[in-house]
């Protein structure tokens, strides 16, 4: 089985962190990230529970190994919290962008690209 330490391994490169990176939002020297990740030492429930905080990781995946990494999003309540004092219209644009399938990302994408080419400021 899989330890914390090649867990928080997977978060880190996942997200591109290098070990110092980590250890700075940890607040211990990226000596003790190697530490975690290399098995001969355990990281604080502290620690954890901020990885799993900042970085959305599921608390039971990261502890135990079960369950999917990363927690599901509310992108509503989340655009709602950041956009809070913003005009409805505003928020539900980014709403609806939140939603969008990876196919209709795309199409926008190709559309910015054919904005460009054509010149258009």
């Amino acid at each position: 089985m899989e330890s914390i330490g090649a867990r928080m391994k997977t978060i880190r490169k996942k997200f591109n962190l290098t070990q110092e990176e980590l250890g700075n939002l940890l607040g211990v020297q990226n000596a003790a990230i190697s530490k975690f990740e290399n098995g001969r030492a355990t990281p604080t429930d502290a620690s954890i529970k901020l990885i799993c905080a900042t970085y959305h990781v599921n608390y039971a995946w990261l502890t135990q190994g079960e369950g999917p990494m990363m927690e599901a999003l509310d992108t509503d309540a989340l655009v709602d919290q950041y956009m809070a004092g913003e005009s409805e219209l505003a928020k539900s644009v980014m709403k609806a962008f939140a939603r969008l399938p990876d196919e209709e990302w795309q199409k926008l994408r190709d559309l910015i690209q054919r904005i460009k080419d054509e010149g258009h400021p």
